[in-house]
């Protein structure tokens, strides 16, 4: 059996310069399906240049509760955002200050689908989370995928196990790139090469899902994001014709979420 992997670029509406990038690593690279910020004022540019340069391209949630304005209305949603309606940065989490709230976090991410589906005309087939989370965002979203049919991927819940999605194909090995300690500066060929993500080593039963934080700098990303320079090597080594032919020599088969509902 072929290993399946989607390699997905994140952030896809963060900024035109992100959304040039995630169309070159699509058009000229590895990557296999992206998933967009539909809150943020760049989500419709994204999904303009999609539709003329990649019309194929899977477009899923990358649901955002850390940048910008909410989908919904803020005053119903008060432990997400600041006295000016913003959301609160990572910072505001990973500092002990916040705690996702159920309600809240369900609230946003329904407002989130619906300009989803504003945007691109149907509703999204996968949702995950941008960058921070907890067990509380991993039931509103296992919940949200039962109610709308679709797919999610749950990463904050430590060991806990949760029961499968029906209709869907498990996955197994889920590598958040930019988090992992030896690639902090980006992504490099090497790190294909020598398999140091052991793609190589996993249960071929089950899909590995790879997510990339790749793009163009542009000062919205400068202003904005404590991922700034890492993010062009991701794109380039995911353009790089040397991990497009060691993909193809190991037979691994590059799929999109689509790809996970069962026939």
């Amino acid at each position: 059996m072929r290993q399946k992997v989607i390699v997905n670029a994140d952030d896809f509406g963060m900024s035109k310069g992100i959304n040039y990038g995630v169309m070159e690593a699509y058009l000229n690279g590895i990557v296999s399906s992206t998933l967009l910020m539909p809150n943020l004022d760049a989500a419709e540019h994204a999904v303009n240049i999609s539709r003329v340069a990649c019309p194929d391209l899977f477009i899923g949630q990358h649901t955002n509760f850390l940048l910008g304005k909410p989908c919904s209305d803020p005053a119903k949603i008060p432990s997400m955002v600041d006295a000016d309606g913003n959301f609160h940065r990572s910072a505001y989490y990973r500092s002990g200050q916040g705690h996702f709230v159920y309600d809240e976090v369900r609230r946003e991410t329904i407002a989130q689908v619906e300009r989803f589906r504003e945007l691109l005309g149907y509703y999204p087939e996968h949702i995950d989370c941008h960058a921070v989370g907890d067990e509380t965002v991993d039931q509103a979203f296992y919940d949200i995928a039962l109610e709308y049919g679709i797919h999610t991927t749950l990463k904050y819940s430590g060991d806990k196990v949760w029961p499968s999605l029906p209709g869907y194909l498990e996955t197994g090995l889920l590598l958040e790139v930019n988090g992992l300690p030896f690639i902090e500066a980006g992504t490099h060929v090497e790190h294909f090469l020598r398999d140091d993500f052991a793609l190589l080593k996993q249960d071929t039963s089950k899909v590995i899902e790879m997510h990339f934080d790749a793009g163009f700098l542009d000062q919205f990303v400068l202003d904005n994001s404590s991922m700034t320079t890492p993010r062009c090597r991701e794109l380039e080594t995911l353009c790089d014709p040397r991990v497009r032919a060691w993909f193809d020599a190991h037979d691994l088969e590059r799929i999109s979420f689509a790809d996970l509902k069962r026939k």
